[in-house]
């Protein structure tokens, strides 16, 4: 059978993943950090190379009906579901498109329009050489001067200590083809066959691993045949991805994990120390990936930076709630260490995006103009999953809402018996300029909220779940009432509903 995925796992079927990292919202954050000139627009055309299902580009595409969304990729199955989900929802401002990278000639790069923004998401790490010169290509000919790029990536050395486990898992699962349901049916095995194995077996013992061990089993075979069953499955040194696309002549601008851009968080003094004689740019990034317990590393760049005052990028950023705000002040974990806002500082701030949605620098006044600066907030708060920040208080929500509700019918099209199915979702939020994180539920909930249900346990359940009765029903109920007492003003704060 010819290997049409140049070595990478094809069909596997993962649960869907969505993130908001990969997104222009969270590029414009890491850009203010940075102190780098660049907002997204009302009309931009973004790709997102290696676009898997399609969940994210139509996510994207629903929530910015100004937006030209590309998505690209090798899997004729996963390309066959964006387009399905994209007539489901009635967008026209979403393309896809079966796309070999490492074999696309000239000509075929340059039919695409050029491009504001690249994603490149859980690509890099997994793919050829020929299919990484693609990419570069690509970004070379297309990307805009001014355009950024969003690469997460499997880095060293964290990454390294799982290379090993790859080698051994893919020995376990045997081989297999590219049909539907075969690379998990190996994953699977390989799984089982690891679990299986003495305990005495010389294997560094990282979180992966301790993930893939686990009893009852927390990974998906799919996410597993999706990560290490790869022929080319390679993490890399920042250093070397930034030479890589020396030809596009891209800048790094920082990471979207934004409290990376504040090392005072994470480094001992010591550290800080040795990353104050170190040059910026890959000799202090080198620094952080020692210091850092983090294999993964998800990273802007941009092509042609203007340098604007961070500050001042910063104060401008409007936040809003996207979950119920503690009373005691969050604790935020950098793999390294454990903190926190000040608790004053905490409720004070608290307390403004209980109101609604709050600007960074007017939050930072409140607080007296002293420390915590906006940076360390913004960081705190994006980190901790209490805040997406808003770019327009108002915006056309038709596309938005056929997409949540498509998203549902593929999804969670009877609430998943009111739990939490396998994966990651995102509602399309026009406000947010891309989606706020969700359960099944939540799609479902959304869904009939958008169909004119009424914001209320008992018919909330009678919709979604027709025939429970008695303690069942109760418990269905209960569990719908948690979620609009967590998100109900959220979402119309985002104009969801």
């Amino acid at each position: 059978m010819a290997d049409w995925g140049h070595g990478a796992v094809t069909a596997s079927g993962y649960a869907i993943a969505w993130q908001p990292e990969p997104t222009p919202s969270h590029i414009a954050m890491a850009c203010a950090m940075a102190g780098i000139d660049w907002q997204p627009r009302p009309s931009m055309v973004v790709a997102d190379l290696g676009c898997g299902r399609g969940y994210n580009a139509n996510l994207l595409g629903a929530a910015n009906p100004g937006w030209t969304v590309l998505g690209l990729d090798h899997d004729p199955s996963g390309i066959a579901e964006a387009r399905q989900l994209a007539a489901q929802a009635g967008l026209t401002n979403t393309r896809f498109a079966e796309a070999d990278l490492g074999g696309m000639n000239l000509d075929e790069i340059d039919s695409l329009p050029p491009l504001d923004v690249a994603i490149i998401h859980g690509v890099w790490s997994w793919v050829s050489d020929d299919v990484r010169a693609g990419i570069v290509r690509l970004l070379v000919r297309r990307l805009k001067p001014g355009g950024v790029a969003y690469l997460g990536y499997n880095a060293l050395p964290a990454s390294g200590a799982d290379m090993a486990l790859q080698r051994l898992l893919r020995q376990l699962a045997g081989p297999f083809g590219t049909g539907a349901g075969e690379a998990a049916a190996a994953a699977a095995r390989a799984m089982a066959r690891l679990r299986g194995m003495p305990s005495g077996l010389k294997l560094p013992r990282t979180p992966m691993l301790a993930r893939l061990l686990a009893d009852p089993p927390v990974l998906e075979p799919s996410f597993v045949a999706h990560e290490f069953l790869t022929k080319h499955w390679r993490p890399v040194f920042q250093a070397d991805l930034c030479q890589d696309l020396g030809p596009a002549r891209l800048d790094f601008v920082g990471s979207v994990n934004l409290f990376e851009a504040l090392p005072g968080l994470f480094c001992d003094p010591e550290q800080l120390a040795v990353m104050r004689r170190m040059s910026e740019g890959p000799g202090q990034e080198f620094l952080k990936d020692l210091c850092l317990p983090r294999s993964f590393r998800a990273d802007v760049f941009i092509r042609g930076a203007r340098r604007v005052e961070s500050v001042a990028a910063l104060n401008g950023l409007w936040l809003a709630a996207i979950r119920a705000l503690s009373e005691e002040s969050p604790e935020f974990n950098t793999g390294t260490s454990r903190g926190a806002l000040p608790q004053p500082a905490w409720e004070m701030l608290s307390a403004m995006l209980r109101q609604g949605p709050a600007r960074l620098g007017d939050i930072h006044r409140a607080l007296g103009g002293a420390a915590p600066y906006p940076a360390e907030i913004l960081a705190m708060l994006v980190g901790t999953g209490c805040v997406l920040p808003l770019f327009q208080a108002s915006g056309p929500q038709a596309a938005s809402t056929r997409f949540n509700i498509a998203a549902a019918a593929a999804h969670a099209p009877h609430g998943e018996d009111l739990g939490d199915s396998a994966g990651q979702y995102g509602l399309a939020t026009p406000y947010g300029l891309g989606g706020l994180p969700a359960t099944a539920l939540d799609l479902a909930i959304v869904a009939a909220l958008l169909d004119g249900v009424a914001a209320e346990p008992s018919a909330l359940a009678r919709r979604l779940q027709p025939l429970l009765e008695g303690e069942s029903l109760l418990t269905a109920q209960g569990r719908i009432a948690a979620r609009l007492a967590e998100k109900l003003s959220v979402w119309r704060n985002f104009g969801v509903v």
